[in-house]
């Protein structure tokens, strides 16, 4: 596999796990702060190597795009969320 392969599967893994930690709300709220720590902290995993560093670059940076594609929610999902959580709450 090569190197856009591996960094595209790296990028929508983590994508996946930040989405479903947080929730798409949180993740469009604070998508500078999420780019940023992936596109950092992700190259020290793979400072071993040239191409594990460029596979984590990669990643980075698909997973910036992918972070730039979330819809962000509208007013009537926000409502939904809301009165779901208060009528739970009493249960």
């Amino acid at each position: 596999m090569n190197i856009l392969g591996i960094a595209f599967f790296a990028a929508i893994g983590y994508y996946i796990i930040v989405y479903k930690a947080i929730g798409r709300r949180r993740l469009v709220k604070t998508q500078t702060f999420w780019d940023i720590l992936f596109t950092i902290l992700l190259p020290l995993l793979f400072i071993g190597t040239f191409s594990g560093l460029a596979t984590a670059v990669v990643a980075g940076v698909l997973f910036s795009i992918f972070t730039a594609m979330t819809p962000t929610p509208t007013a009537e999902e926000i409502d939904r969320q809301m009165v779901n959580k208060y009528k739970n709450k009493g249960r």
